[in-house]
Parts: C-alpha cells; sequence; structure tokens
C-alpha cells in the first residue's frame, strides 16, 4: 500500500534499520550541501531547488525535492521496506535495508543510497544513459534536464496547472489511438488523459499539416463520450465537459477539460506565444 510522506520524513520511519556510515558511498556527482541550503546549487528545468533545511553532510541529490520539482512523487512502502521516486517515465527505488538503488527494473552496481536524518541521497549517475535525461556539473552546482523540460511538455503543465486539472495519463500514440484520436495528425503532441473518476484532460500538440479538420472531428467525439459519461456518473463533472475547449493558435491546438478553462486557454495562449518567439 502506498503511503505519502512529509518531505523531510520520507525515510525518517525506517532510518532504524539502516545504518547510515556503512551505507555512505562518495557519488560520483558530489553536491555539498548545509542546512542553510548555502554552497550547493541544483537546477531541475532550469528551475533552482531550495535546499534550505537539508541536514548537513549530504551528498548527492535529494531525491524527494528533485522527484517532486519534476512534477513526480515520492512513496515509501513499508512492508518491502522500500522508498519509490517518481519521474514521469521511471521509477528510482531503494532498499533501506541495504541501501541498493534500482531504476526501472535495474539495479545499479556499486551505487548506495545515502540517508542523512530521513533524507535520501543519490548520486546523479543514476540518471545516465536514460532518455531524455541529462545532468551536468560545475562549480559545485548540478543541472538537471528531464523530459518534463521540453518546452511543449512544459506548456502542458503550465496549462494543467492554471486550469486546475489534476495529472492523469500521459498522452502518447497508444493512449491517443485507445480514445479515437490517430497521432498522425500530430506533428508532436502531449498532455494528460484523465483517471477514472474525473474527465479533466489537456491535449496540446503541433498539428500535421492538412489534419486540421480531422482532428477537430475526432476531439469533438472524444468530448462528447466524456459529457455521455458523466452525464450519469458522477454528474458533478459534467458542467467541466460542457465548457470544454478547443482552441488553436498558429500551428498548434488544445483541447482541454479542466475547473477553469478560461485560465488554461489564456496559458496556453501566452505559451504559444513564447515558443513561437523562441523559434524565430
Amino acid at each position: 500500500m502506498m503511503k505519502r510522506m512529509g518531505a523531510l520524513a520520507l525515510t525518517a520511519a525506517v532510518a532504524g534499520t539502516l545504518v547510515l556510515t556503512a551505507l555512505a558511498q562518495e557519488p560520483e556527482t558530489a553536491v555539498p550541501t548545509a542546512p542553510d541550503g548555502s554552497g550547493a546549487a541544483i537546477t531541475v528545468n532550469g528551475e533552482p531547488l531550495d535546499l534550505t533545511g537539508l541536514p548537513a553532510g549530504g551528498e548527492g541529490l535529494p531525491m524527494r525535492l528533485v522527484a517532486e520539482s519534476d512534477h513526480g512523487s515520492a512513496s515509501w512502502y513499508p512492508e518491502e521496506n522500500l522508498g519509490a521516486f517518481y519521474f514521469s517515465n521511471i521509477s528510482v527505488q531503494v532498499s533501506f535495508a541495504d541501501g541498493s538503488v534500482t531504476v526501472g527494473d535495474t539495479v545499479l552496481e556499486g551505487v548506495t543510497a545515502q540517508v542523512v536524518d530521513g533524507v535520501t541521497f543519490l548520486p546523479a549517475s543514476i540518471f545516465d544513459g536514460l532518455e531524455g535525461f541529462s545532468v551536468t556539473s560545475e562549480d559545485g552546482s548540478v543541472a538537471i534536464t528531464t523530459p518534463n523540460g521540453a518546452p511543449l511538455m512544459q506548456l502542458a503543465y503550465a496549462v494543467a496547472d492554471a486550469a486546475k486539472v489534476g495529472y492523469g495519463m500521459s498522452v502518447d500514440a497508444e493512449a491517443l489511438s485507445a480514445y479515437g484520436i490517430d497521432s498522425e495528425n500530430f506533428e508532436a503532441v502531449v498532455g494528460f488523459f484523465p483517471m477514472i473518476t474525473s474527465p479533466d484532460t489537456v491535449i496540446i500538440g503541433k498539428v500535421a499539416e492538412g489534419k486540421l479538420d480531422t482532428l477537430t472531428e475526432q476531439l469533438e467525439a472524444y468530448r462528447q463520450q466524456q459529457e455521455d459519461t458523466f452525464s450519469w456518473y458522477l454528474s458533478q463533472n459534467l458542467p467541466k465537459v460542457e465548457d470544454a475547449r478547443t482552441v488553436t493558435s498558429g500551428d498548434y491546438i488544445l483541447f482541454l477539460i479542466g475547473e477553469d478553462a478560461d485560465a488554461g486557454v489564456a496559458a496556453f495562449e501566452s505559451g504559444v506565444e513564447a515558443l513561437d518567439a523562441q523559434a524565430r
């Protein structure tokens, strides 16, 4: 059973099972930290982490902070004595019994977690070779780039946040097909499909040439499916579906079902302006 814990409490409950001195290992990319956060800088997709309150002596990446700054999460599984840190397309698991680290299905040889005052630190090398991830280090500072750092993905998160949309299943070709939308309609597409109990949806894409009419029809068919469902199931969500938006801006299209559709559309339009400005 998954259990969420506070930022500094993820491993506190199991710290007694871990001999920290035995597990401590010099990470390949050391990040000096201090209780006031001084002496170190970590950025995730260009955004600096607030390192205030981290315990002295931790070296490497404070994993909960890194995961949550990337729109991910951290969980503790007490029965297995495991901690897990979730990113958009991978999970990083730490065994508190022996400090071993698993990324996806691969156990990392020679990598051991360091836990200081309930905070889990891992070397930046855990991201080596992962698609869409990169880590650079200079003068004691670390810059992490993840798949969520792509401009279109950043726009999807901005729209979702503005519209108060809960992040659901990531949009990809397989998910689009399941909902009757052809991925060939897009040059690029990102976003979030809903969870079972919510219609909340964000689809943002660059429309393929000549596909706008077909895509608009398929998006309306998807909206109608949601209306048919929520007209009888959890009908308190029906007003959101009835206020669904399909908006185009230049070569880009937004389909949105959210709590505050007006705010989401505004974020989309301003974001597309920024994308176009970068392209010029």
